[in-house]
């Protein structure tokens, strides 16, 4: 479980970074859907910028740093004394 805490972190990290820098797509959920159900074919989009796609970066990041910390913090179990 730690490892995949820790792989899901730098994703989300990596994926925080190509955001700020800006070399995500405008749409890159959708284009990630596309790639896997198919979009329609000669269908076109407009591209306007969403209020909520500011906030996609922090979140993305301060996600990544939590679960790597999670991945990091070391859980000990108490054993009652029989």
């Amino acid at each position: 479980m730690k490892w995949f805490s820790f792989g899901v972190g730098v994703l989300c990290i990596i994926y925080a970074g190509l955001y700020f820098i800006g070399l995500l797509p405008v749409g890159f959920w959708q284009s990630a859907i596309d790639l896997v159900m198919g979009g329609e074919p000669g269908a076109y989009y407009q591209i306007v910028p969403a209020d909520s796609s500011e906030y996609q970066g922090v979140a993305a990041l301060s996600l990544g740093v939590v679960l790597i910390a999670l991945s990091r913090w070391q859980v000990q179990r108490c054993k009652a004394d029989e």
